[in-house]
């Protein structure tokens, strides 16, 4: 968490050295400062072995002086354990006195990767999970509630101080850039980041929470706008988190809330942005996770009676809410693994229903809500064609199943069913069509669009519904506020991912990351390095990382993944396959100078970030700042079209549903 840099006070006894250390942490490179030669005797922390996933560094003493470039080295706590390593692998450590920590690790008596993961991991275990570096708030998640860490009596400490002035806390860095919107008359901005289950949503929620308390003492508006703030949480949530491997809450998207002030100060109006909705989770999902939890609040929260109005069975199998049967989870270990979230279902969908409320949806809107969410549930089981290995036959749906569909989402069946079906096809040197049957594969393809689709838009009035409800409060219109008053804005997006399998999403994420990492350094970093020079504090100049060269890469990927798409659109299905846009991407890759050695083939091996099990064709790597990420390329051509077929779109248009007519594309 961190925010632009303004003037602050430099430590006066930061040394080049340290200031190469705190910039080593940043995406797993190295850059260090001349140091001192080591000695006999001199503490050290050394990299652990690479299949390591617990310990980074372990500890470890010089036991001769170093006069060359390998050093001999004798690991703490054996009597026999002596190595041979790179002086350039060596960190210097320190034994510490007391069990105090450094709130600041600028403060540290040596700084570099290894004494900042302990200094962490120190406070970690003190519960003291906040810790600057500068002007960087580091977070690490407790997994537990740690009481007296935040509330009315804590905002009032953190109150009109300094940062240092008080322990490491959002507060802090909050009511910092409250005071500089105040002062200068500019906006200004925080950007959340971090890995899946990190904390970033909760981060997201206390930082806002503190702007609402520090703004709003004195306006009953104000107070009334962090009320909706709060309440409007639960909403995103439902609808744009889910459980994952690493996270039971993940948030599925990338959201950016602005909260506005009047000169004076106090809030006056608020409103949220959201990126990269996660719209393939909708239809499909990993063993041991689950899809948007709207889907599972629905069917543990409503009552039977409204359950049956929606066709739907507490406790049935659907297809749409299972794993994919890839993974190979069985049925039943499926269904003992969600019983754990039973409870915190119906829980959350009280939330919901409250905060919709809230927000100012009718009881027709909320009813029509999950009439929408019922109908996708019902689309999921048209067909046993989403796995069918017959991909050139025809597919037979499930008449009980299209039926519910269509009556839920206002549709005539045989329209619904004769678009999923059957494709139209324009006969060459004729202005007219003809239609023949669609594969499992074309099907498949369909099925998916809708469903997705209608749930992104219906996401998306979700989220604009919540932004009018403030613009009512307020009693201004979107353009007005923006003119008129400062805002603070918060960036809260996925962190970096590299999963057991990483696809298109994982691709789109990692780019967004990298643009971040590339901010941090030229706002950040950059800015650091300026400061020591103005003030004459000894310093080597830092080659610091381009995020030019991947970005340039993932761009080539798009492009060709962009034409490969649209010669499928044009029927050229035998040109344009998954295997053949991922031989292009990386032979393409291979002949350019500044993408060669950022995106390769893939080379097979079973290590986390790896596509285990691709073949050559079905994946390339990618070098990205924080490691080597492997992408599995299998079904881009689909995610990338997110244009909804004609006749699916003319499904919607024509709804007889108000609700779902509203949500064709304009």
């Amino acid at each position: 968490l961190f925010r632009s840099p303004e003037k602050h006070q430099t430590v006066a006894n930061k040394t080049g050295e340290r200031a190469a250390g705190l910039y080593s942490l940043q995406g797993n490179f190295v850059v260090m400062a001349p140091v001192k030669a080591f000695k006999a005797g001199d503490l050290i922390y050394i990299p652990s072995a690479a299949d390591s996933k617990e310990i980074a560094f372990l500890p470890a003493t010089v036991q001769e002086d170093a006069n060359s470039v390998d050093v001999a080295i004798k690991m703490e706590g054996s009597n026999n354990d002596t190595r041979v390593v790179p002086v350039g692998e060596l960190r210097r450590r320190f034994v510490r006195d007391d069990s105090s920590t450094s709130p600041d690790n600028t403060s540290l008596v040596h700084l570099n990767d290894a004494t900042i993961l302990e200094n962490l991991q120190a406070r970690h275990k003190m519960d003291d999970i906040y810790t600057y570096t500068a002007s960087v708030l580091l977070a690490m998640n407790p997994y537990k509630e740690i009481k007296g860490l935040y509330g009315e009596e804590q905002c009032n400490r953190y109150r009109g101080k300094h940062i240092g002035a008080l322990p490491p806390h959002p507060y802090a860095i909050s009511d910092t850039a409250y005071r500089a919107l105040v002062r200068d008359q500019k906006n200004q901005g925080f950007i959340i980041s971090g890995e899946s289950g990190a904390g970033k949503t909760e981060t997201a929620k206390i930082v806002m929470q503190y702007l609402g308390f520090v703004s709003g003492a004195t306006s009953d508006l104000a107070a009334r706008i962090q009320d909706r703030i709060v309440q409007s949480q639960p909403i995103l949530e439902s609808f744009g988190n889910a459980v994952t491997m690493r996270n039971n809450n993940s948030s599925r998207f990338g959201k950016y809330n602005r909260v506005f002030f009047n000169d004076k100060g106090t809030l006056v109006d608020a409103g949220v942005t959201t990126y990269l909705l996660e719209s393939s989770r909708v239809v499909v999902h990993s063993g041991k996770e689950r899809t948007y939890h709207c889907f599972y609040e629905m069917l543990s929260g409503l009552s039977d009676e409204k359950l049956a109005k929606l066709h739907l069975q507490r406790g049935k199998h659907y297809r749409l809410l299972a794993a994919d049967p890839e993974t190979g989870i069985t049925r039943s270990e499926e269904e003992k693994w969600m019983e754990q979230f039973q409870a915190h279902d119906v829980k959350n969908f009280k939330r919901l229903c409250e905060a919709f409320k809230i927000v100012g949806l009718s009881d027709e809107d909320i009813d029509s809500c999950f009439q929408v969410l019922a109908g996708l549930i019902h689309l999921g089981d048209l067909a046993a064609a989403e796995k069918d290995d017959d991909e050139e036959g025809a597919v037979e749906l499930d008449e009980d199943s299209l039926c519910k569909a269509a009556e839920l989402l206002g549709m005539d069946p045989d329209a619904l069913g004769a678009a999923l079906k059957r494709r139209k096809v324009c006969v060459p040197g004729r202005s007219s069509f003809h239609e023949v049957p669609r594969t499992a594969s074309q099907f498949r393809h369909a099925l998916h669009s809708l469903i997705k689709a209608l749930y992104k838009r219906l996401f998306e009035r979700t989220v604009l519904r919540i932004n009018n409800s403030f613009k009512e409060l307020a009693g201004t219109g979107a353009e007005s506020t923006e003119e008129e008053f400062r805002h603070i804005g918060i960036l809260d997006i996925y962190g970096f991912e590299r999963l057991q399998r990483n696809s298109f999403e994982q691709l789109c994420i990692n780019l967004a990351n990298e643009r971040l990492q590339q901010y941090f350094v030229e706002n950040v970093l950059l800015a650091e390095q300026g400061l020591y020079e103005r003030e004459g504090l000894p310093w080597t100049e830092l080659s610091l990382p381009d995020a030019t060269p991947v970005v340039t890469a993932i761009s080539g990927v798009f492009s060709v993944l962009d034409d490969l798409s649209q010669q499928l659109a044009k029927g050229m299905e035998k040109q344009a396959t998954d295997e053949k846009f991922c031989t292009r991407t990386t032979d393409e890759a291979a002949k350019d100078p500044v993408r060669k050695d950022v995106l390769t083939k893939l080379k097979m091996s079973n290590k986390r970030g790896s596509s285990v099990g691709l073949g050559m064709n079905e994946g390339f790597m990618v070098r990205h700042y924080a490691g080597p990420v492997e992408y599995s390329t299998k079904g881009w051509l689909d995610k990338n079209n997110d244009r909804l077929l004609t006749e699916c779109e003319e499904l919607i248009k024509s709804s007889d549903s108000p609700f779902v007519a509203d949500m064709a594309d304009k």
